[in-house]
């Protein structure tokens, strides 16, 4: 019998029974308590206990977990509420094996945010505890937190942070370890992503000739290399992380080709490079340490990523090109490969898997344009141009 009588006097006996065993109470003067032990299996397999004070509760409590048990729900965890940080800690162990339908290549982004976002905040919350205030609140102070370079964290950090939050909530009503509320339903965060802007073929010109003098033979190595890795930069269309974190066991010289770390699809992409970009990382080579990894390095052999960031800053200020950034090389060369080659098979060069993120990349000059409204005014005749369309007999 799964449904138990739990006597004044502790005694735990079946309904069956009209006395209480122990201290020989009558069966209308038993403890009013009653006790629920259900086993998952047969003798010892783990139970499951609950207390109700009437047998109509019992019943239900009873009912209740035969229903979890049914439907692969572990009720201790329901009973005792599981945590936030226990659900995350789970699904992690998925994230990392690769023969589970929840794998990841990125888990290991997942473990830094949420070691870094949502740990202090939701490690040992019970997830039935959580409100959608609580998501808010938290939101308003990642706001309100600074990066490791003393800058407002990115809204897109935000919401990396909200996205873990609630994956994990679904994750765990999927696989039936949490049954409650979703805290994280509705909550939005709004991200506008910086406009970039592709520069004219004057103005890489005057970027290339002052690179060209900022790298000359007399300057420090540093220097140099951030030179070499900004013209690398316009000529290959590669991100900062991909430049900096170039390996010269991955440079192909025979066939002109560079194999890059995709960040962002967490794999590598192979990509022809053209020769004079291959000239450059032969450039960077003669100069840089012989023993280095990476092609592009400090003196010290080290990544030159903050380097490069700073000493763009400082170039851009001596030719007027304010609020360029050195990602907005990777739309120069996407606009410029695209007007040679198209949309999709540009996508082959920088890397982007849908069509939506690679328009985000291509822009149209104003030569292009002004050619276009030119053309208008040359087909209705009313400027002299050559006439694309021959008169029919």
């Amino acid at each position: 019998m799964s449904i138990l009588v739990v006597c004044s006097c502790k005694a735990v006996y079946s309904q069956k029974k009209p006395v209480c065993p122990k201290c020989g109470s009558p069966k209308k003067e038993r403890g009013t308590r009653y006790q629920v032990v259900i086993r998952e299996g047969g003798r010892g397999t783990r139970k499951h206990t609950r207390f109700a004070n009437t047998l109509a509760e019992a019943k239900e409590a009873e009912l209740r977990i035969r229903n979890q048990l049914d439907s692969n729900i572990n009720p201790a965890a329901v009973k005792k509420g599981i945590t936030v940080g226990e659900i995350f800690r789970s699904y992690i162990e998925f994230a990392k094996n690769p023969n589970a339908r929840e794998h990841k290549t990125s888990w290991k982004k997942d473990e830094q945010r949420w070691r870094d976002y949502l740990a202090p905040d939701f490690d040992n919350r019970r997830a039935d505890a959580i409100s959608r205030d609580d998501v808010l609140a938290f939101l308003k102070k990642l706001g309100c937190r600074q990066s490791r370079v003393g800058k407002p964290l990115a809204p897109a950090t935000r919401r990396h942070a909200l996205h873990l939050l609630q994956r994990l909530y679904n994750w765990a009503k999927k696989q039936k370890k949490y049954t409650g509320h979703n805290p994280t339903t509705d909550v939005l965060i709004t991200v506008k992503n910086e406009v970039g802007r592709a520069l004219s073929p004057i103005e890489a010109q005057t970027i290339l000739a002052t690179l060209a003098e900022f790298g000359a033979e007399e300057q420090p190595l540093t220097d140099r290399m951030c030179a070499l890795g900004l013209q690398f930069a316009l000529l290959t269309g590669r991100r900062l992380g991909e430049i900096c974190t170039l390996r010269k066991d991955r440079v192909n010289r025979e066939d002109e080709e560079a194999a890059f770390w995709d960040e962002k699809n967490d794999c590598w992409l192979t990509v022809p490079i053209s020769s004079e970009a291959l000239a450059i990382i032969t450039q960077a080579d003669a100069i840089g340490l012989k023993d280095a990894t990476l092609v592009f390095t400090r003196d010290d052999g080290k990544s030159i990523y903050n380097q490069m960031q700073y000493k763009w800053g400082k170039i851009r200020d001596t030719i007027d090109l304010q609020g360029f950034r050195i990602h907005d090389f990777r739309h120069t060369f996407s606009t410029w490969v695209k007007r040679k080659i198209g949309l999709l098979a540009s996508m082959g060069l920088t890397g982007h898997t849908t069509i939506t993120h690679a328009r985000r990349y291509e822009h149209t000059e104003g030569d292009v344009l002004r050619r276009g409204v030119d053309a208008v005014a040359e087909r209705a005749g009313l400027r002299n141009g050559a006439q694309d369309d021959k008169p029919t007999s």
